[in-house]
């Protein structure tokens, strides 16, 4: 600034001067406007050179307080408006993806947008062809990571997707709640209390189809449980896991007196329990696995109260054997009875005619095949098949399919896959149905 105040005396200086310089009578006219003519050079070039001085300083400052704001610590998480507030050592992980599924069936069946079953098919309904797109199978969850008690993990999960076929058109889904329940992990043992997988029969063929085999064969679902787990691991890699769970059994039946539903109406829990062994294998794991369930049902015939319980059971076997660094086969069987809601029987339960449990045996099998990261190919099949003894007429008395898909991964997060499959439906007293699909889907994962 120094220099600055310099430069405004010379031009106060110069701008006195021009006037006594007019005041002289010893200078010449032609001299005087010599002079005026440099004077007014002189002033012309020290307002350039002030402007350039402004700037700089002006510049000097911005640059001041840039460098200063720069220095103060950005707002906090928990201190923003709207912000997701957590507890200090909490943490949270979200997941899901958004999925399309434009699918065609050549006949009329269950659902529409993923299939159960195919509907009875007559001349007047046969190949009564179906398309079908949604994004109804879209998943949303989070991971929320407690503070350690000692050397016990605490975690809890919730998780939603938008198959809810309680009401709602296509485009105006309701939210399903997949899970919601909470986990205590410590050494060799874990406590889960909330809504998750079953026990039983725990795995999942890989369809397209949003149901993995459902009432054709795959059985186990979601219920509301307290699970506990404990696991011996010995010869290094080698773990015997042993499961047993307390859940709330729901009956599919309404057409008794009672107004409660039948499984809570029966006042006491469902059993469900899984014996697993693991070893490594090919350089992954193999795993086979026993479960199985009991529980009861209370159905009130003839009048409230009327106390008559049906047994809902089943023994399961599981299966996974890695067959070399590309091939996997996995596989499930089970027989049962009142399998309605455990997704088996093809979704029948109790014959209300007879009043008697439905009993039900099926399974599904499954290759696969991932040659590199980008590619993935599956094929398999699976049966229900009721007892047809145990069915009124017109019920589903088998169930089977056969598909292939192929998946083709562009990244970590984006994929897509084809999935041919076949279905065929029998009925009690009634024609069959089948059904060829074609499902393509798209997938953002994050």
């Amino acid at each position: 600034m120094g220099k600055l105040k310099l430069w405004m005396v010379l031009v106060l200086m110069a701008a006195w001067s021009i006037p006594m310089m007019g005041l002289s009578g010893t200078a010449s006219g032609e001299d005087l406007r010599s002079d005026l003519n440099q004077a007014k050079k002189e002033i012309q070039e020290l307002r350039n050179e002030l402007a350039e001085l402004k700037e700089d300083s002006s510049w000097t400052y911005n640059q001041e307080l840039r460098t200063s704001l720069a220095k103060v610590p950005a707002a906090s998480q928990g201190s923003a408006g709207g912000a997701l507030k957590l507890p200090a050592g909490w943490s949270i992980e979200l997941g899901g993806f958004f999925k399309f599924d434009m699918a065609y069936d050549d006949s009329a069946i269950s659902s529409g947008d993923f299939i159960r079953w195919v509907n009875s098919e007559d001349s007047d309904t046969d190949n009564d062809d179906q398309i079908n797109f949604t994004a109804r199978q879209s998943r949303f969850g989070a991971k929320i990571f407690a503070p350690d008690i000692g050397d016990v993990k605490v975690m809890g999960r919730l998780e939603i997707d938008f198959y809810n076929l309680s009401g709602g058109q296509e485009n105006k889904s309701s939210p399903l709640l997949r899970h919601a329940y909470g986990q205590l992990t410590g050494p060799e043992w874990s406590l889960i209390f909330g809504q998750t997988s079953d026990l039983i029969s725990p795995l999942v063929p890989n369809t397209v189809n949003y149901t993995v085999g459902w009432w054709g064969g795959n059985i186990g679902y979601r219920h509301p449980q307290l699970r506990f787990t404990k696991w011996w691991t010995f010869q290094e890699r080698c773990t015997l896991k042993v499961e047993t769970a307390l859940s709330r059994d729901i009956g599919g039946d309404s057409s008794d007196f009672g107004s409660v539903e039948e499984g809570q109406d029966a006042s006491a829990p469902t059993v469900l329990s899984r014996v697993s062994f693991s070893a490594p294998c090919a350089g992954k794991k193999l795993e086979a696995g026993v479960s199985g369930h009991w529980g009861l049902e209370e159905y009130d015939w003839d009048y409230v109260g009327d106390d008559d319980r049906i047994c809902t059971w089943s023994v399961n076997a599981d299966l996974v054997v890695p067959l070399g660094d590309m091939l996997e086969f996995k596989g499930e069987f089970f027989l049962g009875e009142n399998l309605d809601s455990y997704l088996g029987g093809i979704g029948q339960g109790v014959n209300t005619s007879e009043r008697e449990a439905i009993e039900s045996v099926g399974g599904w099998l499954q290759l696969g095949l991932k040659p590199n990261e980008k590619w993935a190919f599956h094929v398999g099949t699976g049966m229900d098949n009721p007892r047809d003894c145990d069915l009124p007429s017109g019920a589903r008395s088998s169930n089977c399919f056969v598909f292939g898909n192929a998946n083709y991964n562009f990244t970590k997060y984006l994929s897509t896959a084809l999935e041919l499959t076949y279905w065929n439906t029998s009925y009690i007293d009634d024609s069959s149905g089948d059904d060829f699909r074609i499902q393509h889907a798209w997938k953002l994962s994050f």
